[in-house]
């Protein structure tokens, strides 16, 4: 797999717009050589779910990162280009909720397959899931561990947290006005958990 087959598929030409041809191109290759090694040193627990979130949506995001790191650039700035690529392909998932978000029983919908989403796409071995309500107002359901603060921190990259984090606010939002999505905390900021709340708009 390549960098241009995850969710950052456009990061070889923004690279380029963002930085020249030479040094955008330079960036792109480190990147994708990082992406190669996280690969190959990759646990999939034996979980199709987890191997495509860290395939598609974290180690992409995390080769970056490194790479910028790695060209000089400090790790705020480099944070900042990082947010950049990821609010860009949360902004694809918010228009794919979207559609979900304007139908008029899409709360109800919502509610009936979340538990089985959450066990397909969030398994045992890489979430803690407390389920706190579901019910005919509100979904609300706390994350004790995940694998995108676990594997950051084994990374040594803990800051990057965050970042996947915010994607949430950005993709959720696209469920409006039909659901709103809230919360308070998450494991990457410090908080003891990660809460989420959907709320019958």
């Amino acid at each position: 797999m390549k960098m241009n087959e995850t969710t950052l598929s456009f990061l070889e030409n923004d690279c380029v717009q963002q930085f020249g041809n030479e040094k955008g191109t330079t960036i792109f290759q480190r990147a994708e050589i990082i992406y190669q090694q996280l690969l190959n040193k990759a646990d999939y627990r034996n979980s199709a779910a987890i191997q495509n979130h860290l395939q598609f949506k974290m180690f992409p995001t995390m080769a970056y990162y490194k790479a910028l790191r790695a060209e000089g650039i400090s790790q705020e700035k480099a944070l900042e280009y990082v947010r950049k690529e990821t609010h860009k392909a949360a902004s694809v998932q918010k228009e794919e909720m979207s559609k979900l978000g304007n139908m008029l029983f899409a709360y109800t919908f919502y509610r009936l397959g979340v538990k089985k989403h959450m066990r397909k796409n969030f398994p045992d071995e890489g979430w803690k899931t407390e389920w706190i309500k579901c019910n005919g107002k509100e979904i609300h359901f706390n994350l004790h561990s995940c694998i995108y603060c676990e594997l950051t921190n084994m990374y040594e990259c803990p800051e990057l947290c965050c970042v996947y984090c915010e994607n949430d606010d950005i993709s959720f939002s696209g469920l409006l006005p039909q659901i709103r999505f809230e919360r308070t905390g998450t494991l990457g900021s410090g908080s003891p958990y990660c809460d989420f709340h959907f709320i019958k708009a």
